[in-house]
């Protein structure tokens, strides 16, 4: 008879290779179903975060529409930038008004002899400085008397009120310049001196007031002109505030004797940009919408929140508002389609822009209340989306409640390992005996193969 033969230790058999391919079979179906169901609920949540996202983004296109103020926005225009341009605030009154640009500020310069060099001495004393009725004096000591010496210590005068002193060397000389910081006739320099007794020079060189000009005009100290409808003012710097309510006229040149023209309006532009923004964002928000809930037939494939009830929830709380039309309003005025824009295939907006247009230049004034107000579409859809979106929102509670989902798939896993290595265990102890008893029998197949073939006559072949 055959003897019962295995390599190795007991039967021979790999015992770890096949508990370990048992549990695997045990484990792999389960673990793959976990897998799958998290990856889904996974996905989900990202779909649920791009739908968030999106709302927050048309949300944020209604900032400026919400706002009554946008609607209350000039502009103004001039007919030659190069001359002058204007700013305004709602306060402007809208209207083309005529402008003329007589005379430029400029800044009061006036100038010292030549003198040999930066070193010479003037003399010493006191310079008494006057710029619109505010004053400084520098005392000039003996020794520190010289062109640079006077320069610096005016320059460096803790009480200046606006005196900047420098050096000029052309073909006479070096001269000392004392300039105004400001333009306008106010910011004129006037220069009193004192010279000392020991004067070695003449400081009364350095004197600008009347009867004592021994200094040079080299500008002559002007405000700036301007006539608007036949009103003339003036102003100290190139800036004119105030002279028509809401509008601030900042002038680059002087263009006397010529008229030009200002022009105010309503900003019709600005609240055209910010309503296609309300366009754009309500159609990206549409797509997203459309993408996480449609089904391909063709496909058989569905969007990761086809059949959601809280994503169906959010589309039509968003789509009644937008064709619910605004109370308290003209009826001629009192909904998008009326503005130009409509609704299209698969939910989105489309816009007229020749109509939209039309609308703002003829009944600019009633636009507001399409979309501020406590009824106007931007207010509505703000708050909406802000509770979609606030915490304890849907949004939140759905998100929330696949987070939980998420949890109780580790808890899952946790069981399936515990359970798993409870299997393991079980098949380690079966095997091991298996292996064990195995070994055995194959001792008492060899003992007894000995002994049949040490029995008198007996005949065995191998």
């Amino acid at each position: 008879m055959a003897s019962v033969t295995a390599s190795g230790v007991g039967s021979g058999l790999d015992i770890n290779s096949i508990v370990s391919q048992l549990v695997q079979a045990e484990r792999a179906p389960q673990e793959t179903r976990l897998a799958s169901k998290e990856a889904l609920i996974q996905a989900r949540l990202s779909a649920f975060g791009s739908l968030k996202s999106s709302l927050t983004t048309f949300q944020n296109s209604l900032s400026a529409l919400k706002n009554a103020d946008t609607f209350s926005k000039r502009s103004a225009s001039s007919s030659d930038t190069a001359v002058f341009t204007a700013t305004t605030t709602a306060a402007a009154a809208a209207g083309t008004y005529t402008v003329k640009v007589e005379q430029l500020a400029a800044k009061h310069t006036i100038a010292s002899k030549a003198y040999v060099d930066n070193d010479a001495v003037v003399g010493s004393g006191v310079l008494n400085f006057n710029q619109n009725g505010k004053t400084f004096s520098v005392t000039i000591a003996a020794g520190e008397d010289s062109l640079t010496a006077i320069r610096d210590a005016v320059n460096g005068a803790s009480d200046n009120t606006g005196v900047a002193a420098s050096i000029v060397t052309d073909q006479d000389g070096a001269h000392l310049v004392f300039s105004s910081s400001k333009t306008g006739l106010a910011n004129a320099i006037t220069v009193d001196v004192s010279p000392s007794d020991t004067d070695t020079g003449n400081l009364n060189d350095l004197a600008y007031i009347s009867g004592n000009f021994a200094m040079t005009e080299n500008a002559e100290a002007k405000d700036s002109i301007a006539v608007v409808d036949g009103f003339t003012l003036s102003s100290a710097s190139l800036k004119f505030e105030g002279m028509i309510e809401g509008i601030t006229i900042d002038i680059k040149a002087a263009k006397p004797g010529e008229n030009l023209s200002l022009t105010v309006k309503h900003d019709t532009a600005a609240v055209k940009k910010s309503i296609e923004g309300f366009v754009s964002g309500y159609n990206t928000l549409m797509t997203t919408l459309n993408d996480l809930t449609a089904y391909n037939p063709e496909a058989k494939t569905a969007g990761l929140l086809q059949g959601d009830s809280a994503t169906r929830s959010v589309a039509n709380r968003i789509r009644q508002e937008m064709g619910t039309l605004v109370s308290g309003l003209d009826v001629d005025l009192d909904s998008l389609a009326e503005l130009g824009i409509t609704t299209i295939e698969k939910g989105k907006l489309k816009l007229d822009a020749t109509k939209l247009t039309s609308v703002l230049d003829t009944d600019f004034a009633n636009v507001a209340g399409v979309f501020a107000g406590e009824n106007g579409y931007a207010t509505r859809l703000d708050t909406l989306i802000g509770n979609i979106t606030a915490g304890g929102g849907i949004l939140d509670n759905r998100t929330a409640g696949l987070k939980q989902q998420v949890e109780r798939i580790a808890d899952q896993r946790e069981t399936l390992n515990r359970r798993v290595a409870s299997i393991e265990a079980r098949y380690l102890a079966q095997f091991s005996a298996l292996d064990t008893l195995l070994g055995q029998l194959n001792a008492t197949g060899t003992f007894l193969t000995q002994q049949l073939d040490n029995l008198p006559g007996s005949v065995f072949k191998k």
